[in-house]
This record gives C-alpha cells, sequence and structure tokens, in this order.
C-alpha cells in the first residue's frame, strides 16, 4: 500500500562524475574579425555546462531520527540498511552499524543496529535485531516486515522457529511466546530449541543436569518434562533423545522414551532417524525402535531434504539410496558410483558424476549440466547451478536448465534470500553486483560495489560510498555516505 506520496521531500537521484560539457563550434577562419577570433577559442560554454553530483536521499520521519524504533501502521514496509563503520575487523573488513528505512524512503532510526536479519515466522517474515551496547551486552529486537508492532529491545534472546517468536529474557526462566502477528500467547519454561510439528521443545540448564520439557504448540500447555542431554526437533510425531554418553531413543509428545541400542542419532525425520551402532555401523530406525535398514553400513547421511531419504555406503564405490517409510530403494542413475547426493527440495537430488558434471536429477528423470557446478534452490521453483564461468537456471516445473549466463551467482548470506524469486549476480569482469530474476532477466544491472534482496523488491545496496536502498528499477529510495571510523 502506497502512502505519504504528498509532501514528501525527496531529493533527486544524480549521477555521480558525469559532467556534461559542449564547446562552440569553431567559426570560419576566412574572416579576420576579432568576434570570429574570440569565437574560435576553445572555451566552455558555461550555460550548457552541467555538473551531475550525487546527493542524500531520504527525509526524517517527524523531522528527527530515533534511539529507538517506533512502530506505526504507515510505514508500508521496513528495511535495515548500512548506515555507518564504526571500526575495522582484524581482515581489513569494516564493522558496520544499520539503520531502518521504510519504503517511501523515511529514516526511523540511527545506525543503532549491528546485525539486521530477516526470518521467517508462518505466513510472512520479520526482522530479527541486534544492538550491541558499550558495555559488550547487547540488545534483541523483532519487528514486523511491515512496521506495525516491534518485541523489545530486550536484554535477553529472541527466536524464530515456525509461526513462533520466542522472547527468553536475562535472568528469566520461562520463554515469552508470541504469534507472527505479535501478538502474546504464552509461555513455556526455559529456552525454546525448537518448535516443529506442533510441539516447542524447550531447555533449562542447573547444576545437577539439563531439564528438557515438552510442550503444545497450540496452547503452549506443557505435555512432558524429563531429563536428558539433548532432545531435538519434533517429526512424524517424535524427536530423538540422548540420555547419556552412549544412550540414545525416540521420545514422543508425552514424555515417552524408546531407547535404542544406538550409541548415536541424527534428528527425527518423518518419525525415522539415521543411527550408528557401537561398532561405528550405520541404520536407520523407526520411532518404535524397528530397525528399517540394519546396522550393516560403513557410512551414511540423511539426503532428503525434509523427507526420510538416506544413503547408505556398503563400500566407496557402491551405495543405495532408501526411502524409509516405503522401506524402498530409489533407482539410481548408472553413473552414481558411490559419489555422495546433495538433497534439493521437492525430491531432487544432485551429485557429480565420473566426467564432472553435474547431475540433478529425481525419480522420473535427470539433466546433466556442462562442468562442476552447486546447486541452490532459489525461489518456489527454481534451483541455481552456479558454475565457474556463470550460472543456469532450472525450471522444476517445466524439468529443463536454462541456457548459460555468463555473470556469476552470489549465494545468499541470509537464509531467507534463497526465497526469493531474484538473486544478487556478479559481473566476472568488473566485480560489480546487479541483481537477476529465476526467469533469466537482468532486474538491476552490474552497477554496484554490493547488492542484495532486502525483500525480493527492494535491495540494500552499496556503491562509491554510498549505501542505502534500491527500488526495482535501481532508483536509491534511501541513501546515505557511508562515513564512520578511520
Amino acid at each position: 500500500m502506497k502512502k505519504r506520496v504528498a509532501g514528501m521531500a525527496v531529493i533527486s537521484a544524480l549521477v555521480c562524475g558525469m559532467i556534461a560539457i559542449q564547446a562552440p563550434q569553431l567559426a570560419s577562419q576566412q574572416t579576420g574579425s576579432a568576434a570570429e577570433t574570440a569565437a574560435a577559442k576553445l572555451e566552455p560554454d558555461t550555460e550548457k555546462l552541467t555538473y551531475e553530483i550525487e546527493q542524500p536521499i531520504g527525509t526524517l520521519r517527524m523531522g528527527v531520527k530515533l534511539d529507538l524504533f517506533t512502530p506505526a501502521t504507515d510505514y508500508g514496509r521496513i528495511f535495515p540498511y548500512t548506515a555507518k563503520i564504526i571500526g575495522w575487523k582484524q581482515d581489513g573488513t569494516p564493522v558496520y552499524r544499520y539503520a531502518l528505512a521504510d519504503e517511501a524512503g523515511e529514516l526511523l532510526t540511527e545506525p543503532l543496529y549491528s546485525a539486521a536479519e530477516r526470518q521467517p515466522c508462518g505466513e510472512t517474515f520479520v526482522w530479527l535485531l541486534t544492538e550491541r551496547m558499550a558495555d559488550g551486552s547487547t540488545r534483541s529486537s523483532c519487528a514486523a516486515q511491515d512496521g506495525s508492532w516491534v518485541l523489545g529491545p530486550f536484554a535477553g534472546s529472541i527466536t524464530v522457529e515456525d509461526d513462533c517468536i520466542f522472547v527468553h529474557r536475562s535472568g528469566s526462566t520461562v520463554s515469552t511466546v508470541y504469534r507472527a502477528d505479535g501478538r502474546i500467547f504464552g509461555q513455556v519454561n526455559g529456552t525454546a530449541a525448537s518448535c516443529s510439528d506442533g510441539i516447542i521443545v524447550s531447555r533449562a540448564d542447573s547444576d545437577s543436569g539439563t531439564m528438557w520439557y515438552i510442550s503444545s504448540a497450540d496452547t503452549t500447555q506443557q505435555l512432558a518434562a524429563l531429563q536428558a542431554v539433548q532432545v531435538g526437533a519434533f517429526s512424524g510425531g517424535s524427536a530423538t533423545v540422548q540420555l547419556s554418553e552412549t544412550t540414545w531413543g525416540f521420545v514422543d509428545a508425552s514424555g515417552k522414551v524408546t531407547k535404542t541400542a544406538a550409541s548415536w542419532m541424527d534428528e527425527t525425520c518423518g518419525g525415522y532417524a539415521l543411527a550408528k551402532d557401537a561398532a561405528g555401523h550405520f541404520g536407520v530406525l523407526r520411532a518404535d525402535g524397528e530397525e528399517i535398514a540394519a546396522f550393516t553400513y560403513g557410512k551414511g547421511v540423511h539426503c532428503g531434504d525434509e523427507l526420510p531419504v538416506y544413503q547408505l555406503w556398503q563400500s566407496e564405490q557402491e551405495c543405495i539410496v532408501l526411502n524409509a517409510p516405503r522401506g524402498q530403494k530409489l533407482r539410481l542413475p548408472d553413473d552414481l558410483h558411490g559419489q555422495q547426493l546433495t538433497a534439493l527440495p521437492d525430491s531432487y537430488f544432485a551429485y557429480t558424476n565420473t566426467e564432472g558434471n553435474v547431475v540433478v536429477f529425481d525419480d522420473l528423470e535427470h539433466v546433466e549440466l556442462k562442468g562442476e557446478a552447486a546447486i541452490y534452490p532459489q525461489g518456489s521453483t527454481h534451483f541455481i547451478a552456479a558454475l565457474a564461468d556463470g550460472y543456469q537456471i532450472f525450471n522444476k516445473d517445466e524439468r529443463k536448465v536454462g541456457k548459460l549466463h555468463h555473470s556469476l551467482y552470489a549465494v545468499p548470506q541470509q537464509q531467507t534470500a534463497d526465497q526469493d524469486d531474484v538473486f544478487t549476480i556478479t559481473d566476472p569482469d568488473t566485480g560489480r553486483q546487479g541483481i537477476a530474476d529465476v526467469h533469466g532477466h537482468v532486474v538491476i544491472k552490474p552497477l554496484y560495489d554490493s547488492i542484495v534482496s532486502a525483500d525480493g523488491t527492494y535491495f540494500a545496496a552499496m556503491r562509491g560510498g554510498w549505501s542505502g536502498i534500491v527500488d526495482a528499477d535501481g532508483t536509491w529510495i534511501v541513501r546515505t555516505a557511508l562515513n564512520g571510523a578511520e
């Protein structure tokens, strides 16, 4: 929703260093008049001399930037941007502080934050903001993507799991639970460790050991408590639990523990878990303790992303891929000779074949790329194959891979950026960055020192000593000189 269009004083963006100079034409040399001689001098016409100098862009909300973010319902969206350099790390990289602005170009805070991270929360996103105080302590805040509410700042921690926001204040024995709309929902004992499959797992440490609490994510009602070394996240109605250094099992929502013969277990996935026995052999267990794959394999990994699919090796050159719920081995490509699979969303896998080419496949077909590549999910329906000389886009719906683009794919630094349908690219010749989309189009040309997606439609950018927010047309919404510590 657009707002506050009227009355906004925004300085127009001008291109730095571009000077248009037009010299007058040389007069005819056929006459020797004084006027013609003067006209022949190579002097600029000052009426046609234009200097275009970049200026700061942004307006102060209510005339002042604040040292505390104040929520409001008319921001549209809020964005952190790099606003100040406060020092330098030992490797020579700068230490930044971030400020907040909105999509109308209003500057909302001073450079308060040492970190700003976008996190998914239910059907929306929130901003986790961290302030580092002068005494070395930290304060945490959580703000809605539209700036309509904020939690904090608190001394303590804020974590986001599933559609719950957990606030644990320093010195408190409980965590307060909020929903994605910022409304308080309840409390759980200790500090939240996970929230999945409708179950919250939290922990409280003491001199006598660690107490783990199992609570309903729908009501925050405590369902069970047990003392253990660790309890994993719930999936398929159970979680793995470590009772001692070598004693492992499954625990359900009521706190009932099913011990196993395993000496180590991975996180549960759909009621199954990869496990290892005392002899170092791998197998797969179901939550009732039954062996789905016997402990006879020399190596094992969970390779099914969000599915209980496991790759198990009989030898370095021989392996199987097991769909645990079905008890079936997946049909593998003929040239898969023990290479470890990379799990991709939607039951896709990737590996490098003996010719050095990356292959992406599912149970229906496979696509071979030319050369080694790292595969990254991007958006809901695409993968990006990042190669040494560019990138290709794999469309899952159409089951085909696009042409080679000669810009380089920049791996998202924040986990939510891979959910956007746009991503950062780097020009290999200039090192400058821009934005492309999953359809193969360049959205913003590579003209920036750095640029990353803030929410898929706005972008945090830096160029030539300036920093701020640009829109999908590359127009600065906020621009500030990046000054700071020498």
